[in-house]
C-alpha cells in the first residue's frame, strides 16, 4: 500500500490551490526542483500523473483530483483530532458534525431535540450545517461529516447506513384566499396550472418538481425563482404564485403571513426523511451518541436500517 508523506502532499495541494510548483514550493518552504521530484516519485508510485503541466502552470489530472479530496478529508480529519483530543484534555468529549437539508432544520424538532441533547451531553460539542441531501452523501462518504439528515430517497453509497428519521409532506403553498386553499388536498396537476415561485436553495426538491411534471407531460410555469425559502415564501403571501415546499418550512409562516399549506395528494409528495452515517462501529464515541439520541429509544441497526446494496451483497441495479 502506497501511503503519500504529508509534505508531498501538502505540496500537491498547494499546487492545485496557486496553479503553479514554484508557487506551491515557495509556501512549503523549499526549492521547486525538490518539490518537483517529491511529487515525481509520488506519481511513479501511483503509476499515473498527478498534476497536468503546461505553460501557464500546472493543473490537478482526474486522479490528482482525486487524491486532493482524501488528502483534504485527511488533514480536516487530523485537524479534528486534535481538537477532541484537546476537549478530552480539558473534561469534554469531543464534537460531532451533523449535516441537514433546511426543511430537517427548519421542522421535524431537529431544534428541539439538539437542545435536550447539549444538556444531556454537555461535554460533545455538535458543529451543524446546512446542505443539500446529495452535498451531505458526498461529504459523509468523504469524510467531511459525521451524520448527515436527508430527503432523497433510493438507495444510499456504498459504506453508509440510512436510518428511518421522519416523514414530511409537500404542500401547495398560496395565499389563504386563493381559491384551492380550502381543499384538504390537490393534486400536482393543478398546481401546475397556477403560476409557481421556485427556490434556487431546494435543488432537489426541484428537480423532483420537474420529474413529476415530465411524467404529466408538461413543465413548471416559474413566475419567479428566488434564492432562498423566505424570499418564496413573502412572494407567494404577495399574489404573485404558489410554490411547493416542506411542511415543515411552510407551517411555522403560515399565520403570520397569511398563507395556507395544501397536501400535494400523490403517493411521491409524502417523503421519508432519514439520518445517513457510516456503520455505527466505524463513528466515534460523540457521533454515535447524538445518532442514538436522534433515534430514540431504539437505536440499535433492527430492521428499519437501510444499508447500501454493497454493504448488503447484493449489486446495484
Amino acid at each position: 500500500m502506497i501511503t503519500p508523506d504529508w509534505v508531498t502532499l501538502r505540496i500537491l495541494l498547494a499546487a492545485a490551490e496557486l496553479g503553479s510548483l514554484t508557487r506551491a514550493a515557495a509556501r512549503c518552504g523549499m526549492v521547486t526542483s525538490a518539490a518537483a521530484k517529491r511529487l515525481q516519485q509520488l506519481e511513479l508510485a501511483y503509476g499515473t500523473a498527478l498534476l497536468e503541466r503546461g505553460p501557464r502552470g500546472v493543473r490537478p489530472t482526474p486522479a490528482g483530483e482525486l487524491l486532493i479530496r482524501h488528502a483534504r478529508a485527511a488533514q480536516d480529519g487530523l485537524a479534528r483530532l486534535d481538537d477532541d483530543l484537546r476537549a478530552l484534555a480539558a473534561g469534554g468529549l469531543g464534537s460531532v458534525r451533523l449535516q441537514a437539508t433546511t426543511s430537517c432544520i427548519a421542522g421535524h424538532g431537529l431544534a428541539e431535540a439538539l437542545a435536550v441533547f447539549a444538556k444531556a451531553r454537555s461535554g460533545v460539542q455538535v458543529e451543524l450545517q446546512e446542505e443539500t441531501s446529495l452535498v451531505i452523501l458526498q461529504n459523509l462518504l468523504e469524510g467531511q461529516a459525521d451524520l448527515g439528515i436527508v430527503t432523497v430517497g433510493g438507495a444510499v453509497p456504498a459504506g453508509l447506513e440510512a436510518h428511518p428519521w421522519r416523514e414530511d409532506h409537500l404542500l401547495a403553498v398560496m395565499r389563504r384566499d386563493h381559491p384551492l386553499a380550502s381543499r384538504a388536498g390537490v393534486g400536482f396537476g393543478t398546481v401546475l396550472d397556477e403560476p409557481l415561485i421556485g427556490a434556487v436553495e431546494s435543488g432537489a426538491l426541484t428537480l423532483l418538481l420537474e420529474e413529476q411534471a415530465q411524467r404529466l407531460g408538461r413543465r413548471p410555469r416559474y413566475r419567479f425563482r428566488v434564492a432562498g425559502t423566505d424570499a418564496c415564501r413573502r412572494l407567494v403571501a404577495a399574489g404573485h404564485g404558489i410554490t411547493v415546499m416542506p411542511e415543515g418550512v411552510a407551517r411555522p409562516y403560515e399565520a403570520a403571513l397569511g398563507l395556507a399549506g395544501v397536501p400535494i395528494a400523490e403517493g411521491w409528495a409524502r417523503r421519508r426523511l432519514r439520518l445517513v452515517a457510516r456503520p455505527a462501529e466505524r463513528l466515534t464515541q460523540p457521533a454515535r451518541m447524538l445518532l442514538n439520541h436522534l433515534l430514540g429509544p431504539d437505536t440499535g441497526p433492527g430492521p428499519g436500517t437501510e444499508r447500501s446494496p454493497e454493504v448488503n451483497g447484493v449489486g446495484t441495479k
